[in-house]
Parts: structure tokens; sequence; C-alpha cells
């Protein structure tokens, strides 16, 4: 059995308690004391689900590289798409293994403790993605064909979870990494004189590291045709187009403007060049491709509302990876951005404002939108696994254990969806506050009566301080009980048993200052730094092992913002938190 310690370094723990329960589904209903599901990560093989005898040392094992999978089946006798290890003929198999059963059964079906029975779960393209494995039968025997029939069922749903955890993952860090070059774009575009020549200059470096791209070209409007600088290479080295690239991409770049439509180009393809174009267009692209060579090239057209103000074009080389969907999604998003700001250089300060406040809104609705679609299908890939054994197992009590893991996954998915919603409304700038009269010392109290029970069944002591009898602050009261509450669920959460919450409130001037801190397990000065970006969790296995949307905390942040204060913290890793939330007084 593979080691069961988690080194994904996945960025929240749904996915993990997903794969979990799928685990502890299989040993319990298949009938084995002991399974493991194990995931490629990189070019190691790495166990994230286990349930087994907890008395294994966890510190002892190593992770394997995906090369020993082809040893372990070169030995193991196919049964379906399950493969046997026989004990009594195989005893130096490659990789780690734990054995978890001392003596074998009684009997020519026995059950050796040397036996091995997992499935290899893979991909679209039949690459390998992880493996389920499973050892010590409940009945002391070898599983006959009900049992094997049962257990390729649940390597099925366990390939699915799989497989969607890990595009979710790429998905995730991809977006990350494109929406940060968006960011430094954008600043750096915003920061020059505002000429068409610093635009240009300033946003080649932060767009081939943020698209991890080979090259950049960007071709601007000047009013009287076309300018900008040569294409440049990541080292900043300048390579000279010739003059049909530039035809192409001043004549195509109307027409992906109006379809919001971005070119992507690779080896050995034309490309999908839009529908509609006049023949000698199309015949001048092909000649422009062909110059380009064997490229993998992404072209997004720039603009401002209606009008096209240029074209950007990304290049990486055949060997490196094929421009993803949400990379070319965000490379259209900047398109829009960099458009922006070459508008920026002919425009009054007024247009400029506008632009970016259409764009920061456009910004946030899409990536809530596309975040929430793949937070979904994690849990909704064991409600549809859990629902296909119900068909099986009617109203038995297996059954019932269905029920419950059905539950646990829609709860988690509710609570995905709510968090959104509401980070949703706080961070929509058309969403307006309606400010009445809130006592803080009021919200302090039903959150202290609410948040009691579990600190007490936590072992925690929780230490209210309210000073004075003007704490009272124009807002949102629903608002402010709510960032105030994930605040102090936080550190309820993260603080261990026998520590102490502190949440204290007082006037200072006119603010009302609130603190909320604890003596937990603290945070560190690399994640402090990135705490308040939606769907961040921290590094910190102690904190990962929590589950959490990571949309609390930015939710408390723009509830802030929205009442006109600010949100800070000061932690040491190990040494606990205090989080502190100042928001305007009322005016009485």
């Amino acid at each position: 059995m593979l080691h069961p310690r988690d080194r994904t370094g996945w960025s929240d723990s749904s996915a993990r308690d997903v794969l979990q329960l799928m685990v502890e589904s299989v040993a319990e209903l298949v009938g084995f004391r002991v399974a493991a599901l194990s995931v490629v990560i990189g070019d190691e093989l790495v166990t994230t689900a286990y349930t087994g005898p907890e008395e294994l040392d966890e510190d002892a094992w190593a992770s394997d590289p995906v090369a020993v999978l082809e040893e372990v089946l070169e030995v193991a006798e196919p049964r379906g798409r399950l493969h046997f290890i026989d004990g009594e003929r195989q005893h130096d198999l490659a990789g780690h293994w734990i054995v978890t059963l001392e003596e074998p059964g009684e009997g020519p079906d026995a059950w050796h403790p040397l036996d091995g029975l997992l499935a290899v779960l893979r991909d679209d393209d039949e690459a390998p993605v992880g493996v389920l494995s499973v050892d010590q039968p409940v009945s002391g025997r070898r599983p006959g064909p009900e049992q094997l029939r049962l257990l390729e069922r649940y390597a099925a749903q366990a390939e699915r979870a799989v497989v969607t955890t890990l595009e979710r993952e790429a998905l995730l860090a991809r977006v990350e990494h494109a929406e940060r070059a968006r960011g430094l774009v954008r600043s750096a575009a915003l920061g020059t004189d505002g000429t068409l020549e610093d635009v240009v200059e300033s946003t080649h470096r932060p767009l081939v590291e943020g698209f991890a791209a080979s090259a950049s070209w960007v071709q601007v409007a000047d009013g009287d045709g076309t300018a900008g600088g040569p294409a440049r290479l990541r080292d900043g080295t300048p390579v000279t187009l010739p003059d049909v690239v530039g035809e192409v991409a001043r004549r195509i770049a109307p027409t992906l403007w109006a379809r919001q439509e971005a070119l992507v180009v690779d080896p050995g393809r034309d490309g999908d060049l839009p529908a509609g174009l006049e023949p000698e267009l199309v015949e001048a692209a092909r000649e422009g491709l062909a110059w380009l060579g064997p490229a993998r090239l992404l072209g997004v057209p720039l603009g401002a509302g209606p009008k096209v103000l240029g074209f950007l074009v990304l290049t990486r080389r055949p060997g490196d990876p094929a421009w993803s969907p949400a990379e070319t999604a965000a490379a259209l998003e900047l398109g829009h951005d960099l458009g922006a700001a070459l508008a920026t250089a002919y425009a009054l300060e007024r247009e400029r404002r506008v632009v970016h406040e259409l764009q920061e809104l456009a910004e946030e609705r899409a990536r809530l939108v596309a975040t929430l679609t793949h937070e979904l299908r994690t849990p909704l890939t064991v409600v549809a696994g859990n629902l296909e054994m119900l068909e099986d197992l009617g109203t038995s009590p297996e059954a019932q254990r269905h029920h419950t893991a059905l539950a646990r996954g829609t709860e988690r998915m509710q609570q995905i969806v709510d968090d959104m919603l509401l980070l949703a409304r706080v961070s929509d700038p058309t969403h307006p506050l309606v400010a009445r009269d809130v006592d803080v010392a009021l919200v302090v109290a039903d959150l202290q009566a609410l948040i009691a029970p579990t600190a007490l069944a936590e072992g925690l002591a929780l230490v209210v301080d309210v000073e004075g009898d003007d704490l009272v602050v124009a807002g949102d009261h629903d608002e402010v009980d709510r960032a105030l509450g994930n605040l102090v669920s936080n550190a309820v959460k993260y603080t261990g048993r026998g520590g102490t919450v502190r949440v204290s409130a007082r006037r200072e001037r006119d603010r009302v200052v609130i603190e909320v801190g604890d003596d937990g397990i603290g945070i560190s000065d690399d994640d402090q730094r990135r705490l308040f970006r939606a769907f961040y969790r921290s590094s910190n296995p102690a904190a990962l092992r929590q589950p959490g949307t990571g949309l609390g905390l930015v939710t408390v942040a723009h509830i802030a913002e929205r009442h006109g204060g600010s949100v800070t913290l000061r932690s040491e890793l190990g040494a606990g938190t205090v989080f502190t939330l100042g928001l305007p007084a009322a005016h009485c």
C-alpha cells in the first residue's frame, strides 16, 4: 500500500475531502479494511486519501516515481480494469509498499499478506493520473466476480474525480498566473507618461513573463495608420517583422474585436482563421503564418468600446505547452485592459476612470462565474457517483450511507455558492450600501451567544471586552455581523484545544475598532501578503486540514471597504493572529 502523506499542495481541502470520502466508501462498501488513492503530481505518485490501520507511521514512507507503475503492471494479473498482485509469487515489487496483514488466511483462495489489488486511473489520453489500491478483504479471501465488478465501478468514479480535480487545479494555477500578468501589464501601461511608445515598451516584460511566452509584439493605431515597435524576444532582442504580418494584424483585428475571438495557431496548422474573411486576406494570413514558422501563436485584438486600437501577438516555441482556454480568455480580457491603456493616451482623465471601473467590474464577475463552475464540479462528482449506487442499493443500510455522503457533498457545495453570492453582492459597486445605525455592542453580544457553545465544545476560552456605549457605525447590520462572524469563526477554527479567542470593541476618535485575536497556529509572512485574495488558502498544512472556501477574508475586506473602513492583521506563525476591523463611527 503506497504511503498516505499528502504533498499535493492543492489550493483548498475540498478536493481531498471528496477523495477521502470516496476511499472510505470503497473500503466499507466493497469489503476491504485498507484502501488508498494515489494521484500523479508531476513525476511522483502521491497518496492523498487513505483509510486503514491508524498505527501506521506516515513519516516512514516516501513517494514513488510514476515509472514504478510499469514494473508493477508487468508482473500483475489483469482482471478487467483491475490488476491483481499474487503475493505467493511476487515478493520484490518496485516502489514503497506497506504490508498490513501479518498472517494469511486459510483455504486455497485466502488473501496473502503480500497480495495486492489496484486500478490504474487514466485521463482521456490514457495517461496515468492515479492509482486506487485496496488490501485486507474483510472476508479474508481473494475477491470474487461481484466484488471485482463493484470495485471497478468505484475505480471509474475515482478516475472521474481525480481527472476533474487535476483539471481544476491546473486551471486555477494558470488563471492565477494569467490574472497576475493582466495586473502587471495594466500597472506597467498606466504607470507610463501615456505615449503609445511608452505603453508598448513597458508591457513587454510583464507579457512574456506572465504568459510564459517566448516573444511579444504590440501593434497600435496612432490615428494615421498603425505604429508600434518591433517584436521582441523574451530577453528583449528586437525582431523585425515583414510588412505582411503588420498588414494582416491591422486588417484582422476589427473582425476579431467584433466577435471577441482570439487567433490561436499551433505548429503545422494554418490556425483557426475567422470565417468570412476575404480570400486575399486569408492568403496574406497564411503567408504571415508561414514566415513565423512552427511557433505557437496567440493573437488578440486591442480595443476600447467599439473602437479597435491594435493587435497583440504572443508566441511560444513548438515544444512549449499549448495555449489553454483559460490563458486565451485571460489574453482576450487583456485586450480590453491594454486597449484602455492605449486609449488613455488620447482621452481625458474622466474617461480613463470610467473605462477602468467597467473593466474591474467585468473582471470580477467573469472570475466569480468561472470559478463557481469549477468549484461545483468536484462536489457534484460525489453526488453523481452516489446517486448511481443508490439505484442498486435501494433503501438498504448501505443506501443510507450514500445518502450521508450525498448530504455532505451538497452541504459543501451550498456553502461555496452562498459565500460566492455574498462576495459578489458586497463587491459589486452598482449595489449601493443602505446605511443605518448599527450597534456594534449588540452585534458582538449576538455573536458571543452563537459562538460560545462551539468554542466550549472545542475546549477554547472565549473572552469578550466591549468598552463604552457609543459603538455605533453607519452601515448594513447583516454585513457588519457577517464580517465579524467570519473573523471570529476563523479564530475558533485555527486555535487548538486549550487556546483563547479574544474579541474586543472600542471607540477611537471617529472610528469604532473591533479586534479579534487568538493564540492559534498563526499566519506566515508570505501567506499574509496574499490572504485577502479570493479562493486563496494558506500553505500551512495545519490550516489546510480545516475546511474552507478561501472566500471569508476577502468578503470581510470588501465589506470594510464598502463601509469606508479597513481590515488589517498582525500575526506570527505559531504564535497567533490579531485581525483589526475599523469602521467609521456614525454621526450622532
